[in-house]
């Protein structure tokens, strides 16, 4: 009997077929892929690989039928689509084993790896003829499946698209709309609210946003606490974001995290009262403002104030600021309590919003139907009920369909029911319509995080090349290519961009929203996409039909004994997970933990030879194996704030491309990384660390691919470390603390030209640094820290892509020299710690792009009576002063 006709009294829910053609995609072109560029080592079995990939290229033409007939409730097909996945997978292994041997192989390392079960043979003549039978056994699978097609009556897709009137935005360009359009509608709540935070009573309150969600209560909150008056007004902004579940004690530390200087090994030793009394005594002297965001129980205060109380009231101004669901949350707080009620959009505020995000004002400019589109777009504008989650998606999801066509389509089928399920099919649309199969498994991706939690780009990226979501090519154009699906994604409105590089312009960190985070999660367990385990559950959150099998478990504060995952697993996700020990995965690619305990970790990637990423932040009990050498596709190490020997043998992984390193590091010997891109390294004083400054700096010398070099070492570095640039002409970003003392920074012509951001943090620079640093022709963002000397000089033309600049403690310095035509493009200073100088710089005001100044620590100059500083407020400059004194 051909495999699909099993099981077929199953029925999967229709919104199952959602992610089959995507996921199915995603896996045979990542096979496809590794087939096309990895037969030549195969010998014998060449021939039987290339059939195998043209049987799964040709699986390709059914897979958008197999989809429709899958979401239309058929589950005879969503058995054949949960086998081509297998099988696809399987092939992906075999394939991938006989690769590993031949890079083993070729390094020549004297080994017969134990890590393997097809390396385990004696030979490598009988680890290909295990690979040929392998190959065997996936095709006679395929040609059940390709039988089942047939009786199942799946055809070749021959679907018709409506083709967008208007040409899609490219690449990373017009991205900055997606932070500012969610304010329209809310000026008059934010000059409310921002008034009752700087302007009330002086004893400590509470300011209570309270709305449904997806009515912008987050996004307001962020715009209140960034605007210049807020951030004037107090001393210290704290955020910590709730939910639904939450622990009093992680959300202190968090909060303490952010107030004060203490490293996070001090604060993570401690017990809640000590957390709580020391963020007391910090803010005793300080006008403070706490954000506690989506706040859904009662006593949330309580529980953050039961053991000490952790937020005083020296009747100074403090405040605090709260974001709910619920009003109940919100009066329940025992302080002076104000509740906003926020209000749903208008329609007219509705259509302004919907607007900018369906027809923004660089596309309009080339439509010729303005009027009609203007037309249906009120008519669906008012169908959202003035909720901006929905205005945004539906507008993110129409700006990609730009046709009359599509927008009458979506207004004839709009559906009339409750709030709940319009988001969900908004969702739906918007998620379907994400023509690209590798962007929609990118999307689901993000279920695998908590909620409300702050995504690293860089780590998401990572995530996805490891899974083989992004297309395989040159490294570079990988990750472009998922930096343009982040973007993507952004301007969708799927996602909510929370930072974004000033130096490189591309998104930095994200968010999902609650409402899209559960859609997410519901999606990828309908199917199999994704084994999702939570502590607060009290069961594992599996998915919804035996039909299909799960490759990715989620566990999130877990607190079972052992990890229970499929064997084929292929990525574990954890969240502060208990001290546990890992099962063994063998075919285990992903591999990224948090805030966690992990035991015999040696045992568990020993044989792990399809890894590659592996991710363990803030981290204990952490040993890397001697043996991680042998795991050659591995290409990110993250080991953030997590303490571990680094093993001599991970720099002889060929595919290597990112390392992250907190401690235990020594300079290695005779070994050659030419190929990484990213090195950041930061060694504590409190911990034994054996390194030589020589041997460091031969090390780092020979990375001449390297785009990016963090470096914190103390107590402090040789200052011989800043003339290695010289070797890496490809760096663009670059941070470099506790650098010993130095005289004179090398010629600018020794630095990469290509060079867009320079962080400096030095003991002592004797000599000024600008005439040097003025000639980097793409240098966008400047930090700069413990320049000695008295005068400081920028000369015209230079700096001329400079937007962001932090000067700070410069104990000496009193005069600064600011040429006309310097500094064309500033935007943004801060200048920090400049206790003899009188009066700010009157080249300031030659400076044409500067919005902002930012004051702090400067003692001798006069807010009233500096004649610069009023001239820039005059001219519309921004000023923010935080303090003036030492």
């Amino acid at each position: 009997m051909a495999l699909a006709l099993q099981a077929a009294n199953q029925t999967p829910s229709p919104r199952q077929g959602g992610m089959a053609e995507s996921t199915v995609r995603t896996v045979v072109g990542s096979v496809g892929n590794l087939v096309v560029h990895e037969t030549r080592f195969l010998c014998g079995v060449t021939v039987e690989v290339e059939f195998l990939k043209d049987e799964l290229m040709r699986l390709q033409a059914y897979l958008k039928d197999a989809d429709e007939k899958w979401r239309s409730g058929n589950a005879r097909v969503a058995i054949l689509v949960s086998q081509v996945r297998n099988a696809a997978y399987e092939a992906q292994n075999i394939i991938e084993a006989a690769d590993y041997m031949e890079k083993r192989n070729k390094l020549d390392k004297g080994f017969m790896s134990a890590i393997s079960s097809y390396a385990r043979l004696p030979s490598d003549m009988a680890t290909l003829h295990k690979i040929g039978a392998g190959i065997q056994r996936v095709r006679r699978k395929l040609n059940e499946i390709f039988q089942s097609a047939e009786h199942l009556k799946i055809d070749m897709c021959n679907t018709h698209v409506v083709v967008n009137e208007f040409p899609q935005d490219s690449g990373l360009t017009h991205q900055h709309c997606e932070d500012d359009v969610v304010m329209v509608g809310f000026q008059d709540e934010h000059r409310e609210i921002v008034d009752q935070l700087v302007d009330g009573e002086n004893m400590l309150s509470v300011i209570s946003i309270v709305a449904m969600g997806g009515a912008g209560k987050t996004t307001l909150a962020r715009k209140i606490c960034t605007s210049s008056r807020v951030r004037q007004n107090f001393d210290i902004v704290a955020w910590v974001t709730l939910s639904q579940t939450f622990k009093g004690i992680d959300l202190l530390k968090d909060i303490m995290k952010q107030i004060t200087s203490n490293t996070y090994d001090s604060i993570d030793q401690m017990q809640e009262y000590e957390v709580g009394k020391k963020i007391n005594d910090f803010l005793l002297q300080k006008r403070y403002l706490v954000v506690l965001d989506d706040v859904w129980k009662e006593d949330a205060w309580y529980q953050l104030n039961r053991t000490v109380k952790a937020f005083p009231d020296a009747s100074n101004g403090s405040r605090v600021l709260l974001t709910t669901r619920k009003v109940d949350v919100a009066k329940h707080v025992e302080m002076s309590t104000h509740v906003h009620a926020l209000k749903h959009l208008d329609e007219e505020k509705s259509w302004e919003l919907f607007r900018s995000k369906a027809l923004p004002s660089y596309r309009r400019s080339a439509m010729r139907d303005v009027d009609e589109f203007e037309k249906l777009g009120r008519k669906l504008a008012s169908k959202c009920d003035g909720m901006p989650l929905a205005l945004t998606v539906l507008g993110g999801y129409l700006s990609k369909n730009l046709n009359t066509q599509s927008w009458s389509d979506v207004l004839l089928g709009w559906p009339s029911t409750t709030n709940v399920h319009l988001m969900r099919d908004i969702l739906a649309r918007s998620y379907k319509d994400l023509a690209d199969p590798h962007l929609r498994s990118c999307f689901l991706y993000l279920a695998a995080f908590p909620e409300d939690y702050i995504i690293g780009v860089s780590v998401l990226v990572a995530l996805w090349i490891a899974e083989g979501f992004i297309p395989q090519a040159q490294i570079h154009d990988q990750e472009e290519t998922a930096r343009k699906h982040v973007a993507e994604l952004a301007q969708r409105s799927l996602v909510q961009v929370t930072d974004r590089s000033k130096a490189l312009g591309w998104i930095e960190e994200l968010r999902v929203h609650d409402i899209l985070h559960d859609w997410c999660i519901e999606e990828a367990k309908q199917d199999g996409f994704l084994y999702f385990i939570k502590k607060t559950s009290g069961q594992l959150s599996a998915p919804s039909t035996d039909i299909m099998t799960s490759y990715r478990s989620s566990y999130q504060d877990f607190s079972g004994q052992n990890l229970h995952a499929t064997p084929n697993l292929r990525a574990l996700i954890g969240f502060q997970l208990p001290p546990i020990y890992l099962p063994k995965l063998r075919f285990l690619r992903v591999l990224h933990v948090e805030d966690s305990r992990i035991r015999g970790l040696s045992s568990a990637i020993g044989g792990c030879i399809h890894l590659r990423c592996l991710r363990f932040i803030r981290c204990k009990d952490v040993t890397l194996p001697f043996s991680i050498g042998q795991l050659l596709y591995l290409q990110t190490i993250d080991m953030t704030d997590t303490h571990s020997l680094v093993p001599k043998s991970m720099w002889d992984i060929p595919s290597l491309r990112h390392v992250h390193l907190c401690d235990g590091f020594s300079s290695p010997r005779g070994v050659q990384q030419m190929e990484l891109q990213t090195f950041r390294l930061c060694i504590f004083p409190t911990t034994s660390n054996k390194y030589c400054n020589l041997d460091m700096m031969m090390f780092l010398r020979q990375m001449s691919q390297l785009t990016t070099l963090w470096l914190s070492i103390h107590p402090r570095m040789t200052a011989e470390m800043i003339n290695i640039f010289a070797h890496m002409p490809c760096l663009v970003d670059v941070h470099l603390s506790q650098l010993s003392a130095f005289d004179k920074l090398p010629e600018s012509h020794h630095f990469p030209q290509n060079l867009r951001s320079f962080n400096l943090s030095s003991y002592a620079i004797k000599q000024d640094p600008m005439p040097v640093l003025e000639k980097l022709p793409c240098l966008v963002v400047l930090k700069l820290e413990g320049y000695t000397g008295r005068t400081m000089s920028c000369s015209a033309l230079g700096f001329p892509r400079l937007q962001i600049l932090q000067l700070l403690r410069c104990p000496n310095t009193e005069e600064w020299k600011i040429e006309a035509g310097t500094m064309p493009r500033l935007s943004h200073m801060i200048l920090e710690g400049f206790p003899k100088m009188r009066n700010l710089p009157e080249g300031l005001l030659h400076l044409p792009s500067l919005n902002h100044l930012g004051l702090y620590k400067m003692p001798l100059v006069s807010v009233g009576d500096d004649k610069t500083l009023k001239e820039l407020q005059q001219k519309g400059c921004e000023v923010t002063i935080y303090s003036l004194g030492p």
